[in-house]
């Protein structure tokens, strides 16, 4: 949209547009900043307050707009694409004076490395190069910046599919003793969480150490994603799946138990996946279908398929956004 078909006749709004261009062209970005959330000086403690609320309410817009900066990549997306986005936040890095910016752009890198990461051969191709792990360890490094849990998942998807199995329960264990419910929740437009952000945060800290310590997310598995679970990769066969992070890390361990025939721990972890399902808590019906489905996958796994079953049959439930291969896979699962 033009900054022309802004201004509507007759309209008193549009001298606070102008005004709000004026500040943009003389003083940049920081200067609108500290016009909108200025700080009250006739009393300090007001003062203080004053700033963090502004802080906070700065953040809070942030985070709700955050999913829609990636909104103009569809699943189609080529990885050439990807490299150009991290190209142009790089130059703008290097070119921008203004913290606002600057902190946002970082994100932005961030946010696409995750996208990146998943569009690279898989790490466990014969013959990997180095070159190639190089690459997978550059891009998670940036993952884990996006939030507290969501990057770190990922990176544990990493050391599964290559196998480290003991290496994934590690840092599903710490990806756990991070994740709390009352984090803020990026995307969201009604968090209930801002009182115990507010608790948390203060001003001086930057976008990214609020993000890595107090945000969370979903984690997004792109189509075809190198990361996902072999055992998965029905489910981004054409489609972005998106699973609640807790769920993810539960899974995550219940597939490493599988594999190194530690039957008692991957009895546990399914226990843990029926707690996560049923207490949630979920951010959309598409993530609780996803996850049901994958819940199903996991009985099957443990040798469960009457549960398995039920676990496909409640995913399909979700008729506006169901798990497009609950269908698929209720339909084989009693073929001999």
């Amino acid at each position: 949209m033009l900054l022309s078909e802004l201004f509507i006749p007759e309209q008193v709004n549009n001298k606070i547009l102008l005004c709000v261009l004026e500040s943009i062209k003389y003083g940049g970005i920081d200067v609108l900043i500290n016009n909108l959330f200025a700080p009250v000086h006739e009393d300090l403690h007001l003062s203080n307050t004053d700033n963090e609320t502004s802080s906070i309410m700065l953040d809070s817009l942030r985070y709700r707009i955050l999913r829609d900066v990636m909104g103009g990549y569809s699943i189609k997306t080529s990885i050439t694409r990807y490299y150009k986005g991290l190209v142009m936040a790089d130059s703008l890095l290097k070119s921008e004076t203004s913290t606002f910016i600057i902190e946002n752009c970082k994100h932005y890198i961030d946010r696409i490395s995750k996208k990146l990461a998943e569009k690279l051969p898989p790490p466990n191709t014969k013959g990997e190069t180095y070159s190639l792990r190089q690459c997978y360890y550059k891009l998670l490094q940036n993952c884990i910046k996006t939030d507290s849990v969501s990057g770190w998942l990922l990176y544990a998807s990493y050391y599964y599919v290559t196998r480290q199995y003991d290496a994934t329960l590690k840092l599903t264990d710490y990806i756990l003793s991070k994740w709390s419910p009352d984090m803020i929740l990026i995307g969201s437009e009604h968090n209930t969480n801002e009182g115990s952000y507010r608790h948390n945060v203060h001003s001086t800290m930057t976008l990214n150490e609020n993000m890595t310590l107090f945000t969370k997310d979903d984690i997004q598995f792109v189509p075809n994603s190198s990361l996902i679970p072999e055992e998965l990769q029905l489910e981004v066969k054409d489609h972005i799946i998106q699973i609640q992070p807790v769920f993810m890390a539960h899974c995550l361990r219940l597939l490493c138990y599988h594999h190194l025939g530690d039957i008692p721990n991957r009895r546990h972890a399914l226990r843990d996946l029926y707690l996560t399902v049923n207490v949630g808590p979920f951010t959309s019906e598409g993530s609780l279908s996803s996850s049901l489905t994958i819940f199903g996958v996991c009985y099957e796994i443990s040798e469960y398929k009457d549960k398995a079953y039920q676990c496909y049959i409640k995913s399909l439930q979700y008729i506006k956004c169901k798990c497009s291969t609950a269908e698929i896979r209720k339909s084989k699962l009693f073929d001999i």
